[in-house]
């Protein structure tokens, strides 16, 4: 992976450090999250010959700061020490040694706290053997401060690798004024030939199958994956069930196919009167989808722009539908997207 923390800094040799609290390479247990912010465990051996300090550093730089983020940061641990008890952070760290305030300004560990969506972070656990009794740095200074003082005294480091990630949100909601009637709107939405004649994608082919009048209804939807190009599942049929059908208000619907287990995503409308017309959300909600399908594919597979073109389409259809427009069309349909 990209930006190395070490890749500027002169080389130094390695040796171990272990932990009971946390795994190298697996992500972090709550414990070593915000809200907890206990320090790990850690033990270190094998530290080069004539290191006379050591120092303890927690890294994050994948945080979006342009600067990484700095969870914890000790100095001048005496080289008689090689280990620090969980939670030493609040109390257990040996005499002498020096806590410096962390990027939040505060000199304790700072668990980790990864924004969400932003995707996997790297927290680097490193135990830094310094050839210096002390470093230097003052208590108020800060980790960066105390990563210039080390770059001329390291001997040697010890790195332990952990993850943090906070979920995004899984779900996508985007409204726009229709100005036409409900009833209108939800004819369209309620058709197998509306859902192509709509579709933002490029995707829907064509579809086959009645007007849906209550949950449980399905029909088929003629697919083409390579409009997407994220998967190469090429042409398919999917079934389209509905999930949630509450007449001129709101019809949701997931869609199976040959695979098992089904995706378990949803796609669906609301509509509310709003004067002459209808404010109408278009909705897509992936919470549901199981570890399976989410190392298969990247969600959301719609994007947020998709939905909304799909609704300026939505009025268009509608219009065109509407009195004076093209005719209207029902039923069994295998029209071209």
């Amino acid at each position: 992976m990209s930006n190395d923390p070490f890749a500027r800094l002169p080389e130094a040799a390695s040796f171990t450090v272990t932990s009971t609290s946390i795994t190298d390479g697996a992500p972090l247990p709550p414990e070593q999250l915000s809200g907890k912010d206990i320090s790990p465990q850690l033990s270190w051996s094998g530290a080069p010959a004539g290191t006379k300090s050591y120092a303890v550093t927690v890294y994050d730089p994948d945080a979006p700061t342009g600067s990484g983020f700095w969870h914890w940061a000790v100095a001048d641990i005496p080289a008689t020490c090689t280990e620090l008890p969980e939670g030493a952070s609040g109390s257990g760290l040996p005499e002498g040694a020096v806590q410096l305030p962390n990027d939040a300004r505060v000199a304790q560990f700072a668990g980790a706290a990864p924004p969400a969506g932003h995707g996997e972070h790297r927290y680097f656990f490193v135990v830094h053997a310094l050839d210096v009794e002390s470093i230097g740095v003052p208590a108020d200074g800060t980790p960066a401060l105390l990563g210039f003082l080390m770059s001329a005294h390291t001997l040697g480091r010890a790195v332990l690798v952990a993850t943090a990630e906070t979920p995004g949100p899984e779900s996508i909601e985007v409204s726009r004024f229709v100005p036409a009637p409900a009833d209108a709107i939800f004819a369209v939405l309620t058709d197998p030939s509306g859902h192509v004649d709509i579709d933002a994608s490029g995707m829907l082919m064509g579809a086959d199958g009645e007007v849906v009048t209550r949950a449980g209804d399905r029909f088929v939807v003629h697919m083409d994956r390579e409009a997407l190009g994220d998967v190469p599942l090429g042409r398919y049929d999917v079934d389209v069930v509905i999930t949630e059908f509450v007449p001129g208000e709101e019809i949701a619907w997931t869609v199976k196919g040959e695979w098992e287990p089904p995706v378990g995503h949803v796609y669906g409308y609301r509509l509310a009167p709003s004067g002459d017309g209808t404010l109408v959300t278009s909705y897509y909600d992936w919470s549901g989808v199981g570890a399976l399908w989410r190392e298969r594919v990247r969600f959301p597979v719609v994007s947020e722009a998709a939905l909304k073109a799909t609704l300026g389409i939505l009025e268009r259809v509608v219009r065109r539908r509407s009195p004076g427009g093209a005719s209207r069309r029902s039923g069994s349909s295998t029209a071209a997207g």
